[in-house]
């Protein structure tokens, strides 16, 4: 199914045809649609936004007319979801999300529906509302194909036709549904009184009845070489192409799609709730522990351990997070994408801007924490330069924990590979070896690592800028001047500009190399 409806267009030998022409992949996907086995929606919107959102997504506007709306209700009465049209997705049941994926893909109208196992994992009644849905959409006019496993008697005399396959991909058997019976007794396998069909044809090809299927592969085969002569014959013509029945326009098409992830995101309470706790409590901690350090000469070392540590807190947590959030949406995406929801750039740009506010707000919240807690300098630059630093060392995180879990499937692959990434910058940050004391053959990572980059900036956001000396409660604090202390780090030299600009060029590097190996990953599926 996955190369017929176009979503695998490689690791396969052979051509698809359309009538007889050969098809051509990207102008066939305007017309088509395809249904998968996993629901993959929107758990966070109701019904009826889901269904407002996929038409404002299919004619590119962004306010429904009443004609629109009009449509919207008879697809939901007639896919039996008009009394949950304000229910979240979230509490559909699995017939009911099976509906809703299929009134989706009808507000684009296609010509040509793919159904990968549409019944699978569904009880008997939604089973058979949607085989009944399927069958009034063939009976409309659309082209429906599927895939069926287990059907019962009375689904099988819903199909048209029937190509029926042997576990080792043989077919033994294309023709009508009505005559499948027939077929076999004319062969000699009878199938018993009261025997579900569509079970005996699986029995068979499993040889459960000690037949050999070997007769009934070759007999479908001289039955298909008519229609193969004909496809060969005709394969190499002109193919049909099938122009998009609306136009995409970028602009409306962003704020569509910004607009939906703004409320999936804050609906989501949970990981909304959890980055906002994480940011106030590990905040609240490291500033209680260090409360007041930041005024003293005789705990500057402390301090500067502090910031070392609140650098790696938000690059760990940023990379994270978005190596754990952004697979959860790729199967959405995957779906809608391929369907001709959307563009990829438009999609991606919504995701970025979205998160920038959460993120910039988390990484506001635990640097007011710790700079207030721990008694930083309350001087406005200061305080702007150190917000500012951070900010961009969590979002270049978010971009490192993007393209990892673009390039990479599975959770457990995504968290070593990042652990891996930043625990290897983390060594070359400045932090626990000074530059002076590595050997020579590796300070050049230093000056490539953009975990040194954030903690020279922060050092000097704090103590550059020829801030005075501190004052000593003691005899004597050999860190009393800022300047002493940050050479006697390796750090002495004022870079915070360009550590500011080394990590947004890193983060624009890596949020363009994320876009292109998404699309990569899209188009190679």
């Amino acid at each position: 199914m996955n190369i017929l409806s176009g979503y695998m267009s490689s690791g396969y030998q052979g051509s698809v045809t359309l009538n007889g022409a050969r098809r051509d992949l990207l102008s066939f996907r305007n017309v088509s649609s395809y249904i998968m086995q996993e629901d993959s929606l929107q758990l966070y919107l109701t019904v009826q936004e889901s269904m407002e959102i996929a038409m404002k997504l299919k004619h590119s506007i962004s306010k429904l007319d009443v004609q629109k709306r009009i449509s919207i209700d008879g697809l939901l009465h007639n896919l039996l979801l008009h009394d949950k049209r304000d229910s979240l997705v979230y509490n559909l049941s699995g017939g009911e999300c099976r509906r809703l994926t299929i009134a989706l893909e009808l507000v684009r109208s296609p010509k040509v529906m793919f159904f990968d196992e549409p019944t699978t994992g569904l009880d008997i009644v939604s089973a058979n509302n949607v085989v009944k849905i399927m069958r009034k959409l063939a009976d409309s006019g659309k082209t429906i194909i599927c895939t069926i496993h287990q059907a019962s008697a009375s689904h099988l005399t819903n199909f048209d036709t029937v190509y029926a396959l042997t576990p080792s991909g043989q077919c033994m058997y294309n023709g009508k549904s009505s005559l499948i019976i027939d077929y076999f007794s004319d062969l000699g396998f009878q199938c018993p009184e009261y025997h579900n069909p569509a079970d005996y044809v699986i029995e068979l090809s499993l040889g459960e009845y000690g037949i050999p299927i070997d007769t009934m592969i070759e007999l479908a085969r001289e039955t298909n070489k008519n229609d193969r002569h004909i496809i060969n014959q005709s394969a190499n013509s002109v193919p049909v192409i099938y122009s998009r029945e609306y136009s995409s326009k970028c602009f409306p098409e962003l704020c569509i799609l910004m607009h939906r992830t703004l409320l999936t995101t804050f609906r989501d309470h949970f990981l909304v709730k959890v980055r906002l706790f994480v940011h106030f409590l590990l905040g609240s901690m490291f500033g209680i522990v260090y409360i007041g350090l930041g005024k003293s000469a005789m705990h500057v070392r402390d301090n500067a351990v502090l910031l070392f540590f609140c650098v790696m807190f938000m690059t760990y947590v940023a990379a994270f997070t978005m190596s754990i959030k952004f697979p959860l949406e790729l199967s959405v995406m995957r779906k809608e994408y391929f369907n001709r929801w959307y563009s990829l750039s438009s999609y991606y740009i919504s995701v970025t801007l979205v998160d920038l506010p959460v993120q910039i707000f988390c990484t506001f919240l635990f640097c007011s924490l710790i700079y207030l807690l721990s008694g930083q300098p309350l001087i406005l630059f200061r305080i702007s330069m150190f917000l500012l630093i951070f900010i961009v060392t969590g979002l270049m995180s978010q971009a490192i924990g993007m393209l990892v879990s673009t390039l990479c499937k599975g959770f457990v692959i995504n968290t070593v590979i990042v652990a891996l990434i930043l625990m290897f910058w983390t060594t070359y940050a400045g932090g626990m070896i000074r530059i002076s004391d590595t050997p020579k053959i590796y300070r050049w990572l230093y000056d490539v690592s953009f975990m040194k980059h954030s903690v020279q900036g922060v050092l000097h956001s704090v103590y550059g800028y020829d801030r005075s000396v501190l004052p000593c409660p003691v005899m004597f604090c050999p860190f009393g001047s800022p300047k002493v202390m940050l050479k006697t780090i390796d750090m002495g030299e004022n870079l915070y500009w360009i550590n500011v600009s080394f990590i947004t060029s890193i983060y624009v590097v890596l949020k363009v190399c994320a876009f292109i190996a998404l699309k990569y990953k899209l188009s190679s599926t």
